[in-house]
């Protein structure tokens, strides 16, 4: 009668994950598992064939924790924001294994595709949007992938080590994201002209401008400053917002003038303005005319890019 196995595919995974938590990705070698486990290497080739068998193994694990980890945050409320939470959480608590559920197994199609396939959750996510903020469509789609977006990069940060932030801080967060957005899209014609430009100025008809907006907020000196207290523009300072602006919309003053050849210096600079979320009153102390002149601009600008 054959002895029983005593090492089992359970013990392997448990072994597996082990190493990768206190080593990462490369721990996990056969040596290392022949030497956690105090068997030979046959015992593990028998279960899986290979040291690459129990790698896939153990990403297909490391995924299906994720999963029942953040899918308990729909639990939360509100849910949404458990969704969100419940990754960083994941983050903090198995940052190994985050990285190890997060890997893509060949290169996305785009960005969310990647969210789909990896982050999940879309169809949850969206039903408690609806739930929660009376959301659908475009706009309940645009949330979940600005939520997924903010939540990557801090977790990001987590788990290299660069980002010391705790629960409540991430919680603040994500509620000051989500309710920035909830505010543009439930805004009045007349309210929203102070959030995002006018349609056909910005981007996707532009809650996409305000979101990049958002995410830059903060992050250039010149771009806080302007926000927090207009005044006006001198030359020497556009060189450094075309900079962000370049950055942020993969757009210059000379791709514009070649898409559109009769764009003036004046177009241009109520352009990038648009795109950098400043309002009509704004613009009008930032380049020193009245807000009856930056209207009709914005009016010839719109017009001449048709």
């Amino acid at each position: 009668m054959a002895r029983p196995l005593t090492v089992t595919k359970e013990k392997i995974l448990s072994a597996s994950l082990e190493l990768i938590r206190s080593g990462g990705p490369t721990a996990l070698t056969a040596r290392n598992l022949c030497a956690s486990l105090g068997c030979g290497a046959n015992a593990i080739f028998s279960s899986f064939g290979s040291i690459q068998g129990v790698r896939d193994a153990v990403k297909k694990e490391a995924r299906a924790l994720y999963r029942r980890r953040v899918g308990a945050g729909f639990s939360l409320n509100p849910p949404f924001k458990g969704f969100g939470m419940t990754i960083l959480w994941f983050a903090m608590d198995e940052p190994q294994l985050y990285s190890l559920a997060m890997e893509a197994d060949s290169p996305a199609e785009s960005f969310e595709n990647y969210a789909d396939t990896y982050v999940g959750f879309k169809q949850e996510s969206l039903a408690a949007i609806a739930a929660s903020f009376g959301l659908g469509g475009r706009d309940a789609e645009m949330l979940y992938y600005q939520m997924v977006l903010i939540v990557l990069g801090l977790a990001q940060a987590c788990t290299r080590g660069g980002s010391p932030l705790c629960i409540p801080q991430v919680s603040e967060i994500l509620g000051k994201n989500v309710r920035a957005f909830l505010m543009v899209i439930h805004a009045g014609a007349d309210e929203r002209e102070k959030f995002i430009p006018q349609a056909g100025i910005g981007p996707g008809g532009d809650v996409d401008s305000y979101i990049i907006m958002q995410s830059l907020a903060g992050q250039n000196h010149l771009l806080e400053q302007l926000h927090a207290a207009p005044r006006y523009i001198q030359d020497k300072e556009w060189a450094e917002l075309e900079r962000v602006f370049r950055n942020s919309f993969n757009l210059t003053p000379e791709s514009l003038r070649e898409a559109h050849p009769d764009l003036t210096k004046g177009d241009i600079r109520a352009y990038i303005l648009s795109h950098l979320q400043f309002s009509v009153s704004e613009q009008a102390i930032l380049l020193g005319i009245s807000p009856a002149s930056v209207t009709k601009a914005r009016q010839r600008l719109k017009a001449k890019l048709l």
